[in-house]
């Protein structure tokens, strides 16, 4: 079990959060996207209330609901070839929650062209430093060291 090849690749996958939100910020600004925007009321009431339910959702579900399914997975005395298997599941849908609320909340911004989207995003990001993906925190999590 090599725990720092692990946090590496979540870590990369942590990192490309936002990388590809800020493709897409460039992409409204300067790209094919500019100047893109949704006027219908109701379109956009229905986008708001499905960002906010993302966020509401997806943010305990990574923070609190992943790092249940890891805990003590060295107690279950699974070989460990699975325990990699559920951390790295487990990681993976973590950083993937993260993903979701923040590239929706970018986007969302700059197609309805209020803060309402700034926000899910920030929320977002910010709770996302509780995930960060370290060799400790894989040593720590997974029991191997």
């Amino acid at each position: 079990m090599n725990t720092k090849k692990m946090s590496i690749k979540l870590l990369i996958g942590w990192f490309a959060i936002y990388v590809i939100a800020g493709v897409i910020a460039l992409l409204f600004e300067y790209g094919p996207l500019k100047g893109v925007s949704l006027t219908d009321v109701k379109t956009i009431y229905i986008l708001e209330v499905i960002g906010v339910l993302l966020s509401l959702s997806l943010i305990p579900l990574a923070l609190r609901g992943f790092k249940k399914m890891v805990d003590r997975l060295d107690e279950k005395e699974y070989p460990e070839e699975k325990i990699e298997k559920i951390y790295m599941t487990c990681s993976w849908l973590r950083l993937l929650a993260f993903f979701v609320v923040v590239e929706f909340g970018v986007a969302f911004y700059y197609l309805i062209n209020d803060s309402i989207g700034l926000y899910i995003a920030a929320i977002g990001a910010i709770c996302s430093l509780f995930s960060f993906p370290t060799k400790a925190g894989v040593e720590n999590e997974t029991g191997f060291y």
